[in-house]
């Protein structure tokens, strides 16, 4: 999954910064909030280069090297990247890295992720941005079984525009290309249209009709429709919750095939308990394409999660959540019916050095319980972490 991009004028928080409308309500800018980073030297006008890197050593015991095989093998990586600001409105992102496995049942891999965002001029009431985006990767992944080289290339734009003072339409076009080895490949188009309505200045109300058509190759193809409703509420200055549900109408391509109508939901909350202590919780349900031929994958998963700061300078944080996943036929004749349910368990511990280094270590787990013989696996992650970056 490629993480998202925000330039500077939209990591901004003011809700009177002429961005704010893209920041509104259930359909967002695309992009995901994160902090300003600190100063850099390297700057010249309005361009500002932050560069980084950061190695890791972890040894991880039980982790599928192909279906039925779980194997331990220490890993080592290293990666090296920089974030590029020209001006307040565009930010480019890249960063690259090696990953080295000591066992031979892995393959040695690189990794690329690539992200270009920007919020264009605004036209009148309407405001606008853009983002483009590409990953690469080779890692295990539960749902094939063994480690899985991915492509994946994104591309998509967004619009607003304030209907009066408290109403807001938004709109999204975007664009992802997959390609998985040894799975099909997909290109999938989709178009969200929504409208948002402020109550207050600490809750919205909104609903959304959107619409997507998946090529799959080889395999069916499909479309959706997609509607829901959302509330989003700040109670207080230390405790906001978001909740989304809808139905997904998908026509399926297949003669034969019953074309399924499921029920998707968002759920989201935070709840900033002391000054350094914090707990946050989500839930989702959707569905979509697996990465098995003629085969869709409804997926539902929660996540419970804190973070608490020691000492002034460790920063503690960890998680536990679970998915039950589901695999079902989108063509005659097709074996379906998997079904996995899998626990994910993490701690780390973390701190930064003279504002520039950051030192870390965590451990992870990972259960998975499957009705398919060889899919079912118990595998535990212990690591440290380095990075220096500006």
């Amino acid at each position: 999954m490629i993480e998202p991009l925000l330039p500077a004028a939209l990591r901004a928080e003011d809700p009177s910064s002429r961005n704010s409308a893209l920041r509104a309500g259930s359909v967002s800018h695309p992009g995901a909030t994160r902090p300003p980073a600190p100063t850099t030297p390297f700057t010249y006008g309005r361009l500002a280069l932050y560069p980084r890197v950061s190695a890791s050593f972890s040894y991880s015991e039980g982790i599928l090297s192909e279906v039925g095989r779980p194997t331990n093998s220490y890993i080592s990586s290293v990666s090296a990247g920089f974030r590029f600001d020209a001006g307040r409105n565009w930010a480019l992102d890249y960063g690259t890295g090696w990953t080295l496995y000591s066992s031979r049942r892995f393959k040695n891999s690189p990794n690329h992720n690539f992200n270009f965002s920007g919020a264009l001029p605004p036209l009148g009431s309407w405001e606008a941005g853009f983002s483009q985006g590409y990953s690469y990767a080779r890692a295990p992944r539960i749902e094939t079984g063994r480690q899985t080289e991915r492509q994946t290339v994104t591309t998509s734009g967004s619009f607003a525009r304030p209907l009066g003072t408290k109403l807001t339409f938004q709109s999204s076009l975007s664009q992802s290309l997959s390609f998985i080895s040894a799975s099909p490949d997909s290109y999938s188009w989709s178009s969200s249209n929504a409208l948002q309505y402020r109550l207050g200045q600490s809750a919205s109300v909104g609903g959304s009709v959107g619409v997507s058509y998946v090529d799959v190759n080889p395999g069916v193809n499909m479309a959706a429709v997609t509607a829901s409703g959302n509330f989003a509420w700040a109670v207080s200055p230390r405790l906001t919750m978001s909740a989304s549900a809808g139905t997904d109408y998908r026509w399926i391509f297949s003669r034969g095939v019953k074309s399924p109508t499921t029920p998707v939901f968002q759920l989201g909350g935070s709840y900033q308990l002391f000054d350094h202590t914090s707990f946050n919780a989500s839930a989702s349900r959707s569905i979509s394409p697996s990465s098995f031929r003629n085969q869709l994958l409804d997926g539902t998963s929660w996540t419970l999660g804190f973070g608490q700061r020691l000492l002034g300078v460790i920063q503690i944080s960890g998680s536990v959540g679970g998915q039950i996943s589901g695999y079902k036929a989108s063509r005659l004749g097709v074996e379906a019916g998997r079904k996995d349910d899998s626990y994910v368990y993490s701690l780390n511990a973390g701190t930064t050095v003279l504002r520039r280094i950051s030192l870390s270590v965590g451990f992870s787990a990972t259960d998975n319980s499957s009705n398919r013989r060889g899919y079912g696996f118990n595998s535990r992650t212990y690591s440290v972490q380095g990075g220096f970056g500006f």
